[in-house]
Parts: C-alpha cells; structure tokens; sequence
C-alpha cells in the first residue's frame, strides 16, 4: 500500500512541474503577445496617418491640374493685340 501512496506522490509531483512549465509558456507567450499587439496598433495608425496625407497630396495635386488645364482653355484677355 506503501507504495501506491508513493507512486501517487511522485506523479502528482511530475503533474505539478509540468503544470509549472506550463504556465511559464503560457506567461511568456502572453507577453509577446501583448507586445506584438502592441507594435501592430502603432504600425495601424501610423499608415492611417500616411494614407490620409497621401490622399490630401493626391487632392491639392489634382486640383492644381485642374486650375492649370483650365489656364489654357479659358479665353485670354483682349491685351495680345490680335
């Protein structure tokens, strides 16, 4: 009976580490986890703020092609002469 008791002991003992090496895994992927999710959301809102500067460049850029192509159709004034 001695040793049933014994082996019990020693298996709840090799459970018990295995569950601490457990949640030592489990601790560290959490962090890089976070970590990770961390640097992700920067890295969101830094190309949200790039794309929305691209966009208001790509809008100035063609309103002013706009004005310009409107330059040469538009009729000039009667100082030419002709």
């Amino acid at each position: 009976m001695n040793i049933n008791i014994f082996l019990m002991e020693t298996s709840c003992q090799a459970l018990y580490e295995s569950l601490k090496v457990t949640i030592d895994y489990q601790t560290h992927h959490r962090l890089r986890e976070s970590q990770g999710r961390g640097f992700a959301e920067d890295l969101s809102e830094k190309v949200f703020y790039w794309s929305v500067l691209e966009s208001i460049i790509v809008i100035v850029v063609g309103v002013g092609q706009i004005c310009v192509l409107r330059s040469f159709f538009s009729e000039r004034s009667a100082t030419s002469g002709l």
